[in-house]
Order: structure tokens, then sequence, then C-alpha cells
């Protein structure tokens, strides 16, 4: 019984096994000249390291989970950096070219203003030459000459020209500091604006110099968590292969005592041939003992009941979230009763690693049915079972889904459960 348990353990496969080196402890070297107790230890034994590398699994895959999210925050980091380091730059670039423009601005402001200057000081010279010069004209002895030699319409004359050239010096003069004076407040106006950008470039360089940082330690952060999550995808795939290893093993076992059953009933049925040819005719042949009819599930493909009530959300194939694909069909529901979906012997009935509480119905001719997330079972390993035959109330898978998984396999072989339901 035993062995049938671990055979029937052994027929739950695996969800997927990537290629990789196997992991010499677990392999087992299965010898068909074993004895059926040395089978039932190499079995036992299997069966422990099957557990753990399940055990391992889940552990390196939840750890894997945390370094994705990691790695995707550290991808959106990047990218936000990248966009806030264009965007900068950008900025910067327009504070350069509005710099350069305010420096030439301020270069032809202090070229004029230059121009300007030495315009107001010829200016000046000239017109304090006038000045002089009046100062002279306007002496006594000047005066008297000037009346005494000039007629009166010439006199009136030249009085008016000098009072034309004294209004048009002092509007030059006028004009001259107006213009000094606008250029004076556009120069000031200018020097401000470039310390103003001076402060915007720095701090915009400063800016920069920041989100740069940020940037690489954001880069520097996703090419680490790229290596961890390699190193784990690897252990994963490790794992995977041991754990198929081990499936192999458990299949292998399972093989050597359907073997030696087999023999053991040719042996049986070769005594009872010669026991018969040696009997007397006349005893009574002994009524053979009651048994669960095992006719297989080949001839009642579509008629099964399901093992369950409940929505079918998860199908033959599909991909599971936690990963990997479903081998049979998950039905999701409340507590409610689990069936057997034909007459068949309890192969295993306990807890089972990544499964939860499982039955395993061995149906005859290679036929297996499996029960899975069970909250609790109504039957025990070694007993018979009817078709419609209570097996327990459904609970939660390990990976949290409330409901029941329920699998169909035809010598180690999963297959789809739906073919089968009515």
């Amino acid at each position: 019984m035993q062995l049938k348990k671990f055979a029937a353990v052994a027929a739950l496969g695996v969800l997927f096994a990537p290629a990789a080196h196997a992991d010499p402890e677990t392999v087992i070297e299965i010898n068909p000249a074993i004895p059926s107790a040395e089978l039932n230890r190499k079995a036992a034994k299997a069966q422990v390291k099957l557990k753990e590398v399940r055990k391992k699994i889940q552990t390196v895959q939840k750890d894997l989970k945390v370094k994705q999210v990691q790695q995707q925050r550290a991808k959106q980091v990047i990218s936000q950096t990248q966009i806030a380091l264009e965007k900068a730059r950008a900025e910067l670039a327009a504070l350069d070219k509005q710099q350069r423009i305010s420096w030439e601005k301020l270069q032809q402001l202090q070229n004029d203003l230059s121009s300007l200057e030495t315009e107001v000081s010829g200016t000046k010279t000239q017109i304090a030459n006038l000045l002089v010069s009046s100062y002279k004209n306007r002496r006594p002895e000047a005066l008297i000459l000037f009346f005494k030699n000039v007629d009166v319409a010439q006199k009136g004359r030249l009085l008016q020209y000098s009072r034309y050239i004294n209004e048009a010096n002092n509007r030059v003069l006028r004009q001259l500091a107006e213009q000094k004076e606008q250029l004076i407040q556009q120069e000031a106006a200018v020097k401000a604006e470039l310390a103003r950008l001076k402060k915007l470039i720095a701090q915009q360089q400063a800016k920069l110099r920041e989100l740069g940082s940020s940037h690489r330690d954001a880069v520097a952060d996703s090419q680490r968590l790229a290596g961890e999550i390699g190193r784990y995808d690897a252990n994963i795939r490790q794992l995977r292969q041991n754990e198929q290893n081990l499936n192999q093993v458990l299949a292998q076992i399972a093989a050597r005592r359907t073997a030696q059953q087999r023999n053991q009933a040719a042996a049986k049925r070769k005594a009872a041939q010669q026991r018969n040819q040696t009997a007397n005719a006349k005893t009574p042949t002994p009524a053979p003992a009651a048994q669960v009819n095992h006719v297989g599930l080949a001839r009642l493909q579509g008629q099964l009941r399901r093992p369950a009530s409940g929505r079918v959300m998860g199908r033959f194939g599909q991909a599971r979230a936690g990963g990997g694909v479903w081998n049979g069909i998950f039905i999701a529901t409340p507590a409610t009763s689990v069936r057997s979906v034909a007459a068949g012997e309890v192969a295993y009935a306990a807890h089972l690693a990544g499964y939860g509480n499982t039955v395993i119905i061995d149906h005859g001719e290679g036929y297996l049915s499996v029960y899975s997330g069970l909250g609790s079972l109504s039957v025990g390993a070694g007993g018979k079972v009817s078709a419609n035959q209570t097996l327990g109330i459904t609970g939660t898978l390990p990976a949290g889904e409330q409901g029941l998984y329920f699998e169909i396999r035809y010598r180690n072989r999963a297959m789809n459960p739906l073919a089968w339901l009515r």
C-alpha cells in the first residue's frame, strides 16, 4: 500500500521542468533487482527530498517576485530621471543661449556708451570754447567795438544767431545726457538679467548633477537586480530539474512495483493452474471476494459527473498566475463536498507539498484521478470508493485559490479533465 501511495504521488508530475544540470542529491539509482522493502525506503527518501525541493522553489519564487518588483521600480526611476534629465538639459541650453544674447547686448551697450561718452566729451569741449568766446565778447570794450562798427540790422541778426547757437548747444547737451542715462539704465538692466541668468544656470547645473546621480544609482540598482534575478531564475530552473528528477525516481519506483505485482500475479496464476490440475474436479471453487469494479475511465469519457459544484476558473493548459500551467482544472467554490468521479481504490489521502490535502484514486488500467486543496478528508489510503462517494470538503490551495484542483492522469500523463466530464 505504501508503494502505491508513492506511485500515485509520482503521477502528479511537474508543472514545467526547464533543462538544467541535475543536483546529485536528487539522483537516486533504481536497480531492477531491488526488493520491495528497499523500494519502500527509496520511495520514502525521494518523497522527503521532493517536499524539500518544492519548499525551496516556493521560497525562491517569493524572493524572485520581490526582486522583480524592485527592478520594475528601478526601471521606472530610470525612465523618470531620463525624462527629467532631457528636460533639464533643454532648459539649461535655453538659459545658456539667453545668457549669450544678454552678453552680446551688454557689450553693444558698453560700446555705445563709450562712443557716447566720447561724443559728449567732444561736444562739451566745443561748448566750452563757445562759452569762452561768448564771455570775451561780453567785455565792455568788445561790446563798444561791436556796437560801433556794425549797423543795427546786422547787430540784431548776430544776437539772434548767438541765441540760436546757445539753444542748439543746450539741446545737444540735453539729448546726449538723456542718451547716456538711457544707456546706463539699459546697462544696469542687462547686468541684472545676467546676474539672474547666472543664478538660474547654477541652479540648473546643480539639478542636472543631482538627476545624473539619481539616474546612475537607478541604473546600477537595475543592473544589480538583473544579476540577482538571473541567479534566482537559474536557481529555480535547477530546483525544477531536481523536482523532475525526484518525480522520475518515484515514477521508476512505481513502474518497478507494477512489474513486481505483474510477476507475482503471473506466479500466482501459474501456481493456481498447477493446483487445479491435481485437485479433485468436484471440489467447489470458492466465490471470489467482493471487489469494487475497476473499469478504468476510457469507457466513461464524457460521462463523469463533476467532482464538485462551482465555476471552472482554471482550465487545462492555461497559464497559472503564480507561474506554470494548469495540468488539470480549478473549480472555484466555497466549502462544498468533493465526490469521486468513478469507482476505484484510494492510493493516497494526505497532505502533499505544493498541493495541500490531496486524494488520489486509482481507477485501474493506468487511470488516476487527483483531488487537491481539500479542507478535510473523508477517506483513507487503501480504502475502496464508489462513484459519487464523498472524499472530503473543498478548502484552499497553497497558492491561495479557494476551491478544488482536479486532474485526470493516464499512465502518469496529465489529460484534459473536461473531456471526461459531462
